[in-house]
């Protein structure tokens, strides 16, 4: 009985400890975005919610959503056309791509 009992804590103290240590990776995140966006506690807390929008540049979109799977681009006489594409389903099919022209994003689709 003593070594279900020590078991039992043995998994809540666990528990204890992954949960602080994904609040403090959080906590950390949230401090190096304020100190990078010169204390924008609006658009930091934007990045945190992964929201996009339109105008949010390539930094802010790699900040919120983090690396894509697959990035396409063109370079066209008067600009860079990239689409960053994440969630991949199956080969070269991605659930969510995000249109970008020189560095601004200009469009998504998300299914």
């Amino acid at each position: 009985m003593e070594w279900v009992v020590a078991g039992i804590l043995i998994l809540v103290a666990a528990a204890v400890l992954v949960f602080a240590a994904f609040a403090l990776a959080k906590r950390s995140r949230y401090s190096r975005l304020l100190q990078k966006y010169g204390g924008d506690e609006k658009l930091v807390d934007a990045l945190i919610s992964k929201t996009i929008w339109q105008g949010m540049t390539e930094a802010q979109l790699l900040d919120s959503w983090g690396k894509p799977a697959a990035i396409e681009e063109k370079v066209m006489k008067t600009k860079i056309k990239q689409v960053f594409k994440y969630r991949p389903t199956a080969a070269n099919r991605y659930r969510d791509k995000v249109t970008l022209e020189d560095g601004l994003i200009v469009g998504w689709d998300q299914k």
